[in-house]
């Protein structure tokens, strides 16, 4: 009797596992999003352009699209001008933790929300996106692409970048390394006393930059740094878990202005000619004051002069389709074009904006994205969300604004 029970339950659970993953595999089969997508990636740039455009016809929808920068209003009208028959909603950019509040909400109740969503802060996209089911990938395939880029897919990289004025007493050698930002004097080289930044409980990229200054990396960068400026290796047994939180401690407390604005900070770097330093995003130069040019007036790291440790970090943002979608082959052209010199330079065109295709040129005077990585801090969404938890905690501690 024992015997045949155990039979029959061994056949129950055999059918049960049966019935489970025909489940799974009927409901991967009937989303027609993601199978749209797999199909996609398949077809040639004639085969896509011929689906899109029969799929947007049969929709009788228009393409909406929610992003965190205006430049993505401009590569709509230029993907519109290329196909006459595609159509799109009013675009206005969003705010980090709206946009984020706004895909979550919707798409976590199956409701439809954007054909294509284009975000920043890779610890949000992780937890809020990606590993929620809520976005699918899809990788355009016009270009090879770095595998680091490829899922999720990066958009555009965007750095940000240390600024001083070199029109007053001070000139491109004020600042020669890193561990200056931290106020301490060196061997020869001495502390930058004036430092503005904006507060990362607030700016999202800026606490990215100081959790990545933690990672393996950075403490490499940070400790050679450290040597050539103080004459001696970092000894450690000073309490600090690396030398990376030693650096953003020293940093932030070094702070004297908490600038609540890049954008205005960099723009009153016209009037900062006494050892005042702002770190602000490279692209922000195309606020500066016309009345000056910021190519004789302004240093900044990595762009016109170099510093020992690292001179600008790198962030990324990321162009996802929503899992709710209408119009699946509509999005997955529309990326094919975003990452075409064409589509990339019709959003953005000036400093501080790189994208993954190595065919999109950078402004005349700019350095390429493989020039600036040999000496920047890239950001890493594993790692951030690896650490986040605690070292986001221990810098919201430092800040006292």
């Amino acid at each position: 009797m024992k015997k045949l029970l155990a039979l029959l339950l061994v056949a129950i659970l055999s059918v049960s596992f049966v019935f489970a993953q025909g489940g799974q595999e009927k409901s991967e089969a009937t989303d027609p999003v993601l199978s749209a997508i797999e199909k996609a990636q398949k077809m040639s740039l004639s085969e896509l352009e011929a689906a899109a455009e029969e799929e947007f016809k049969a929709a009788g929808v228009t393409f909406s699209a929610r992003g965190v920068t205006s430049g993505l209003k401009k590569v709509l009208a230029s993907f519109q001008e290329k196909y006459p028959w595609f159509q799109y909603e009013k675009f206005s950019s969003s705010k980090d933790n709206a946009l984020y509040t706004e895909l979550t909400t919707a798409l976590g109740q199956d409701q439809y929300v954007a054909d294509i969503a284009m975000v920043q802060d890779g610890s949000s996209l992780k937890t809020e996106l990606i590993d929620t089911g809520y976005v699918y990938n899809y990788v355009p395939s016009s270009f090879e692409i770095d595998p680091a880029d490829a899922d999720p897919l990066t958009a555009l990289y965007v750095n940000k970048n240390f600024f001083w004025n070199v029109s007053g007493e001070y000139d491109k050698s004020y600042i020669q390394n890193v561990w200056q930002l931290t106020g301490n004097d060196g061997v020869s080289l001495k502390g930058v006393k004036q430092l503005s930044f904006q507060n990362p409980a607030n700016e999202k990229v800026n606490m990215s930059f100081l959790i990545m200054l933690t990672s393996p990396d950075a403490c490499e960068k940070l400790s050679k740094a450290y040597k050539s400026y103080f004459g001696s290796d970092y000894a450690g047994n000073d309490g600090y878990t690396n030398i990376g939180y030693k650096f953003i401690t020293e940093f932030v407390k070094n702070v004297t202005t908490w600038h609540s604005s890049d954008t205005t900070a960099v723009k009153n770097m016209v009037s900062m000619t006494t050892g005042q330093v702002v770190y602000g995003p490279l692209n922000k130069v195309k606020d500066y004051p016309t009345t000056n040019d910021y190519h004789k007036d302004l240093a900044i790291s990595g762009w016109n002069t170099s510093l020992e440790g690292f001179d600008s970090y790198f962030y990324k943002m990321w162009i996802m389709i929503p899992k709710t979608t209408k119009l699946p082959y509509t999005a997955c052209l529309f990326l094919e074009y975003f990452f075409t010199p064409e589509g990339f330079t019709s959003g953005w065109d000036t400093e501080g904006y790189y994208s993954i295709n190595p065919a999109v040129p950078v402004p005349e005077g700019d350095h390429t994205l493989t020039e600036w990585k040999t000496n920047s801090i890239i950001e890493d969404i594993d790692y951030i969300d690896s650490v986040y938890k605690d070292a986001s905690a221990y810098i919201r501690s430092l800040v006292t604004v």
